[in-house]
């Protein structure tokens, strides 16, 4: 995980916060809960939403 966290950051510093959104999502769908925390942190709380993994209301 951290790996992709790592990637998120150098995105972020170039300043291509897109590309750090599809690697914090890609990312979010393979972690477990404590790495899902972490990932929200970067991403905001509708995380799971934007992976596809929230239940449909």
């Amino acid at each position: 995980m951290r790996i992709y966290i790592r990637h998120m950051h150098k995105a972020i510093a170039i300043g291509d916060l897109d590309r750090a959104g599809r690697i914090g999502i890609a990312a979010y769908r393979v972690a477990n809960t404590h790495e899902r925390r972490v990932l929200e942190t970067y991403l905001g709380p509708n995380a799971a939403h934007m992976a596809g993994l929230a239940p449909k209301p």
